[in-house]
């Protein structure tokens, strides 16, 4: 499994655990557990994590699962999680929001160390921008949770280029990647400055959604099938699945990207990790580009 290096400290695998579903997807503690150890077994060994994810529980079913089980585990993996979005009802509130004060983030910080059984994470992301945030308050806050050790790292989800220009210009610490949505499905942010951005900033990004929820295998609309029709030509051609086209469709890009999968099914995870040795040519990467734009480039 080829490695994504954010620091001199820290590398990701290219292909990262996500967690999201976990609570969804009706397994027990002992087949997370085993998917666990499969995907480190395979060169899986980034998980990552939010404290919303399945309704404020994924974190600690997976804490209980895995880490309170087999706390020797710990060392063979870089743990993500993230900070600033509080779902309705969670604080009396009625409708979603994000909180990037200081309070809030330490306070979220201290929960998830208690849900997942560590005492830090590898790597902890502020969720979504928050436009009532003072940037000031925000980095004192990560600085904060490096300084006590609670997390190695610390970086952003879903930022623009101005959001996270406007947040490290109050750090004394580099923001080490950004989470975004990436796929065949959704390019925007190849177009957008978020990718010359990480380019600018010498960081990698980490692309949640890589399969694009989906819709790319089942959905009737034109886009789509426009899709399908050339993953399905170009997968036949190097004798590969869909799954792994899209993911080596991401890899290709020389920005660095990690792509996080979304399932439970480890023959999945395992297309994903396949992909990491599927190199697409520039005919191939700009046929699919222009079928999910429906137009060429100029």
């Amino acid at each position: 499994m080829k490695k994504i290096k954010l620091s001199d400290r820290l590398e990701l695998s290219q292909v990262v655990m996500g967690c999201m579903r976990i609570a969804d997807a009706g397994i027990t503690e002992k087949e997370l557990l085993a998917l666990v150890e499969a995907c480190l077994d395979m060169g899986v060994t980034s998980i990552d994590h939010a404290p919303v994810y399945g309704g404020y529980t994924c974190e600690k079913i997976f804490g209980d699962a895995v880490l309170r089980k087999r706390p020797e585990l710990r060392e063979k993996m870089q743990l993500i999680t993230k900070a600033g979005i509080v779902c309705p009802g969670h604080e009396g509130n009625r409708t979603i929001y994000y909180n990037s004060t200081k309070a809030e983030i330490l306070k979220e910080m201290d929960q998830s160390l208690e849900k997942l059984g560590t005492d830090h994470v590898d790597l902890l992301l502020i969720h979504r921008p928050d436009p009532l945030a003072d940037p000031a308050e925000t980095a004192d806050a990560l600085e904060t949770v490096v300084k006590e050790g609670k997390a190695l790292h610390v970086g952003v989800s879903n930022f623009m280029p101005s959001q996270t220009a406007m947040l490290q210009s109050c750090l004394s610490i580099p923001l080490v990647t950004n989470q975004v949505e990436l796929s065949v499905k959704n390019t925007e942010n190849f177009f957008n400055g978020v990718v010359d951005d990480a380019f600018t900033r010498r960081i990698p990004l980490m692309a949640w959604s890589p399969l694009g929820g989906g819709e790319v295998f089942c959905s009737q609309e034109e886009k789509f099938a426009r899709l399908r029709s050339v993953l399905t030509e170009i997968a036949e051609e190097h004798g590969a699945s869909m799954d792994e086209v899209m993911y080596a469709w991401l890899f290709r890009h020389p920005v660095r990207i990690a792509a996080l999968t979304g399932t439970m099914n480890v023959n999945r995870i395992r297309a994903a990790a396949d992909a990491a040795d599927l190199e697409l040519s520039y005919d191939e990467w700009y046929r699919i580009l222009e079928a999910s734009r429906g137009f060429s480039v100029p």
